[in-house]
């Protein structure tokens, strides 16, 4: 019974169900992307998107093909039957593989596995022409953003990647998306969220999880919800410029959210860079949060670079 306890005041930590109920409203439970385990001949889809594929990749290093697949569950991160305690399957520092590298930072190593950016195909500085819209770091470059790994660096750019952040968050994801839940709301835990839906008056607004931003001192969720949407506004606003200069050379599609193909599509390894550095900001999704140096100083040397090649 030390795992399976029916008893809550046995041993909090030991009795799952809150946890499963945290787990059930994540991502990671809701997602239908597990069915998106790749072929045979190209397998690399199932390592982050079923538990199976990770587990194998785990074991072997060895990106496998699935004949069926479940979403990531429990069972992708932990092996409480094997090792007999809640440890992660994962405890070691994470390669970065793209770019090279490790990611370090405790129980958040799991995380980095599959929450990095994918080599493009053809790399950035490939003479090959684009020839998909989906080129670029694909969806999960938290784990590169966080750590200041991974951008293209321009040529005489210096990227700020010391930021607090990646410096004093010694846990790296699990600090932030894991803390304690605020009080009657889910929100950190198992949930993995930073943010929840509150009442205010007769609207719904979202709230920042103020327990996942410890260091910040922040009084409440409603002062860190001012705060970090304050900084979200000013990156979407810098970002949005950028994503518009590269719209007018032709480079990225009128969605700003795709590299263009065909003639249109940029050649140059430094076009290809701002490109895919434009993207993986995008797809970072925290609004520059993760890591706010970085993010605004690759950014920055984009637009320089862009605008010393004169108007479009």
């Amino acid at each position: 019974m030390n795992c399976h306890t029916d008893n809550y005041s046995d041993s909090m930590a030991n009795y799952l169900r809150p946890i499963e109920d945290q787990f059930a409203l994540s991502r990671h439970n809701l997602s239908d992307t597990y069915v998106r385990r790749g072929t045979d001949a190209s397998p690399a889809c199932s390592r982050c998107h079923t538990t199976e594929g990770y587990q194998v990749y785990l074991a072997t290093g060895q990106e496998a093909p699935l004949e069926a697949s479940s979403h990531i569950s429990c069972f992708a991160c932990h092996a409480p039957h094997t090792n007999r305690d809640f440890s992660r399957r994962n405890e070691d520092s994470t390669t970065h593989l793209a770019v090279g590298g490790t990611y370090d930072k405790g129980p958040s190593n799991t995380c980095a596995v599959c929450h990095q950016v994918r080599e493009p195909n053809p790399p950035i500085e490939s003479s090959e022409p684009i020839t998909s819209s989906r080129w670029g770091p694909h969806h999960g470059p938290q784990s590169n953003i966080l750590s200041g790994k991974g951008a293209y660096v321009l040529p005489g750019a210096t990227y700020d990647a010391a930021a607090a952040h990646n410096i004093g968050i010694t846990e790296g994801c699990v600090n932030c998306h894991m803390a304690a839940l605020p009080d009657n709301v889910v929100a950190g835990g198992h949930s993995f969220a930073i943010t929840y839906e509150a009442t205010s008056g007769s609207s719904t607004v979202d709230r920042v999880n103020s327990k996942g931003c410890a260091c910040h001192g922040w009084t409440s969720d409603v002062v860190a919800t001012t705060a970090v949407e304050a900084h979200q506004a000013t990156f979407e606003h810098d970002l949005g410029e950028l994503g518009d200069m590269l719209v007018a050379r032709g480079w990225l599609n009128g969605a700003k959210n795709a590299v263009t193909t065909g003639a249109a599509a940029p050649t140059t390894k430094e076009a290809r860079g701002i490109v895919f550095n434009y993207l993986m900001l995008l797809e970072d999704k925290s609004g520059g949060v993760h890591n706010p140096k970085y993010t605004a100083s690759i950014i920055a040397a984009a637009k320089a670079y862009l605008e010393s090649l004169g108007p479009q």
